[in-house]
Formats: C-alpha cells, sequence, structure tokens
C-alpha cells in the first residue's frame, strides 16, 4: 500500500501557498471579488410564521400516531403507578395488605 501523495493533502505549496490566515507580511490577494447583500434585504425569516400557521398543524397531526399514542401508554402507566404506590402508603392500604397476608 503506498501512502497519499503530497499534492493530494495537506497546506498547498509552492505559488498557490500565500501564507496563513492574518499572516503579516504576505503578499496582498488580487483577482478576489466578494459581493454581498444587506442583512435587511436578506429577510431569512420571510414566511417563515406563516409557513408555520397553515402547515405545521398538518405536520403535528401526521406524526401524532408516532409520537401521541406512545405518550399516552407512558402516561397511563406512570398514573396507575403513582395511584397504586399512594394506595399502598395509604391507611387503607396498609390494612387490605394485612387482611390479605401480604404485609411485610
Amino acid at each position: 500500500m503506498r501512502a497519499t501523495g503530497i499534492q493530494n493533502g495537506g497546506m498547498p505549496t509552492g505559488k498557490s501557498y500565500m501564507g496563513w490566515w492574518g499572516a503579516i507580511g504576505s503578499p496582498k490577494q488580487r483577482g478576489i471579488v466578494q459581493y454581498g447583500i444587506s442583512a435587511f434585504q436578506q429577510r431569512p425569516f420571510a414566511g417563515a410564521l406563516n409557513g408555520y400557521i397553515f402547515n405545521g398543524y398538518k405536520r403535528l397531526a401526521k406524526q401524532l400516531p408516532y409520537s401521541g399514542i406512545p405518550f399516552a401508554i407512558g402516561y397511563g402507566i406512570y398514573y396507575w403507578a403513582s395511584s397504586k404506590h399512594e394506595f399502598l402508603n395509604s391507611k387503607a392500604g396498609h390494612i387490605e395488605a394485612l387482611q390479605n397476608g401480604t404485609a411485610e
């Protein structure tokens, strides 16, 4: 197996290398043109709220079987276990445990 050639990895060498970012004394870069647009003209969130109002309900309704049903099952188990725990730690729960012979 042979090592990767030097031309395919690492920093550029020779005539194309102009120094590290912000290196003092590097030659001025020429021929690089950047165009920009004001942040006020870009409007990155234009229509985001409007799109959510009309499409968000539909997306949430489609995901309800995948998230709502497991949540409801989990909440049902939690509610059952909490009520059972409260009953077993109450006076009535202790009396029932003594009558059934399951008291510790």
